[in-house]
């Protein structure tokens, strides 16, 4: 059976195209002000100004153009002090650029600080800037500060938009918030005017996921099977991974079954999840069917796929059948990475080849 799987992955080699790893989004927790909080906040909203100003998430990622490239936060400050001193100065857009790519490399301390500095020259923020300032509150675990942000949106006249809640929500999640994170969502859902999408539900599914909480995450995709905003793969590959962690693969399976009968194709993290899972309860066979499924589909396996092969192959005691996988990756150009290079180690020193381990 390995020597078919491995005849069928060289076979196909030439049609397979790589995919991207999904980066799942971190994890939240509660405190009854917040709640209290969100509460005012909904009142508030139904009381906005005829005309708020609204940002959607696609206008949220479109770059400007002609932005210098930020490489560090040295090159951001010296761009702001320039701007700051034009006269008359650039739209708030143009700083908005500098404080995402500076968000992006993770200076979020940086972040506040230039805000602070555009306050004091008089460049009013946009819907675009305060969400990147709670976002970098958030990830400096100062959900006190996002909130208060929040408020300034009302102060401001500018309406809050589905990115502005899935960042608090996913602001939660970090400090591991989750009950708080789910008050939340479940007010969009009954509030009308900003309703959750998917990254939003996404976000939640993942914070379940991480607390073990799968029935959780479960109830929240039947959710969103009722409603209009559908699960998509990423939603799906969430809940299969969790449960493949907590050794419940059947279940994964069942989940796997049901998202394909829904016409949501798999990509290389589902398998990976799956073949990891059934890999840990030992049933090789499986495993191998699964892989076989991958190479039929033409999703090509990656460095994580062998790395779960390597691992079983050595614990099954064909190390050598190993090492033949190892040396398929480097033909195609994948790397092993130390994962794959520890169960090859493991593999020797189980059959006492010290020497070659």
């Amino acid at each position: 059976m390995l020597k078919m799987m491995m005849r069928n992955i060289a076979a196909s080699s030439s049609s397979y195209c790589r995919s991207r790893r999904w980066r799942g989004m971190p994890c939240l927790h509660s405190n009854s002000t917040v709640v209290v909080f969100a509460n005012d906040y909904f009142a508030f909203l139904h009381s906005q100004p005829s005309k708020p100003i609204k940002s959607t998430r696609t206008q949220l990622e479109q770059p400007v153009r002609n932005s210098p490239k930020i490489t560090t936060v040295e090159d951001a400050f010296n761009v702001f002090d320039r701007m700051l001193q034009m006269r008359p100065p650039p739209s708030v857009v143009r700083f908005n650029q500098i404080l995402g790519q500076v968000a992006k490399l993770k200076h979020y301390s940086s972040v506040i600080s230039l805000y602070n500095q555009m306050d004091v020259s008089g460049i009013g923020p946009d819907v675009y800037t305060l969400n990147i300032l709670i976002n970098c509150y958030c990830h400096l675990n100062q959900m006190g500060f996002s909130l208060s942000v929040l408020g300034k949106f009302f102060k401001l006249g500018l309406e809050p938009d589905v990115f502005t809640f899935t960042t608090l929500i996913n602001g939660f999640l970090l400090e591991n918030r989750v009950a708080e994170a789910a008050t939340l969502l479940h007010k969009m859902m009954r509030g009308g005017n900003c309703q959750p999408d998917v990254v939003t539900y996404g976000t939640l599914i993942k914070g379940f996921c991480m607390k073990g909480n799968n029935s959780a995450a479960i109830q929240l995709l039947r959710k969103m099977e009722e409603g209009a905003c559908k699960p998509n793969l990423v939603a799906y590959s969430t809940i299969i991974d969790s449960l493949c962690k907590d050794t419940l693969v059947d279940d994964a399976l069942n989940l796997f079954s049901e998202m394909m009968c829904k016409g949501i194709a798999p990509n290389v993290i589902t398998y990976n999840s799956l073949m990891n899972g059934v890999c840990k309860l030992g049933e090789w066979k499986e495993a191998a069917r699964l892989l076989n499924e991958m190479v039929s589909k033409n999703i090509f396996p990656d460095v994580f796929t062998f790395s779960i092969l390597v691992d079983t192959i050595c614990k099954e005691g064909m190390v050598v059948e190993a090492e033949g996988v190892v040396e398929m990756m480097i033909q195609r150009d994948i790397d092993p990475d130390s994962v794959t290079y520890n169960s090859l180690m493991d593999g020797y020193c189980l059959l006492g080849r010290m020497d070659k381990a």
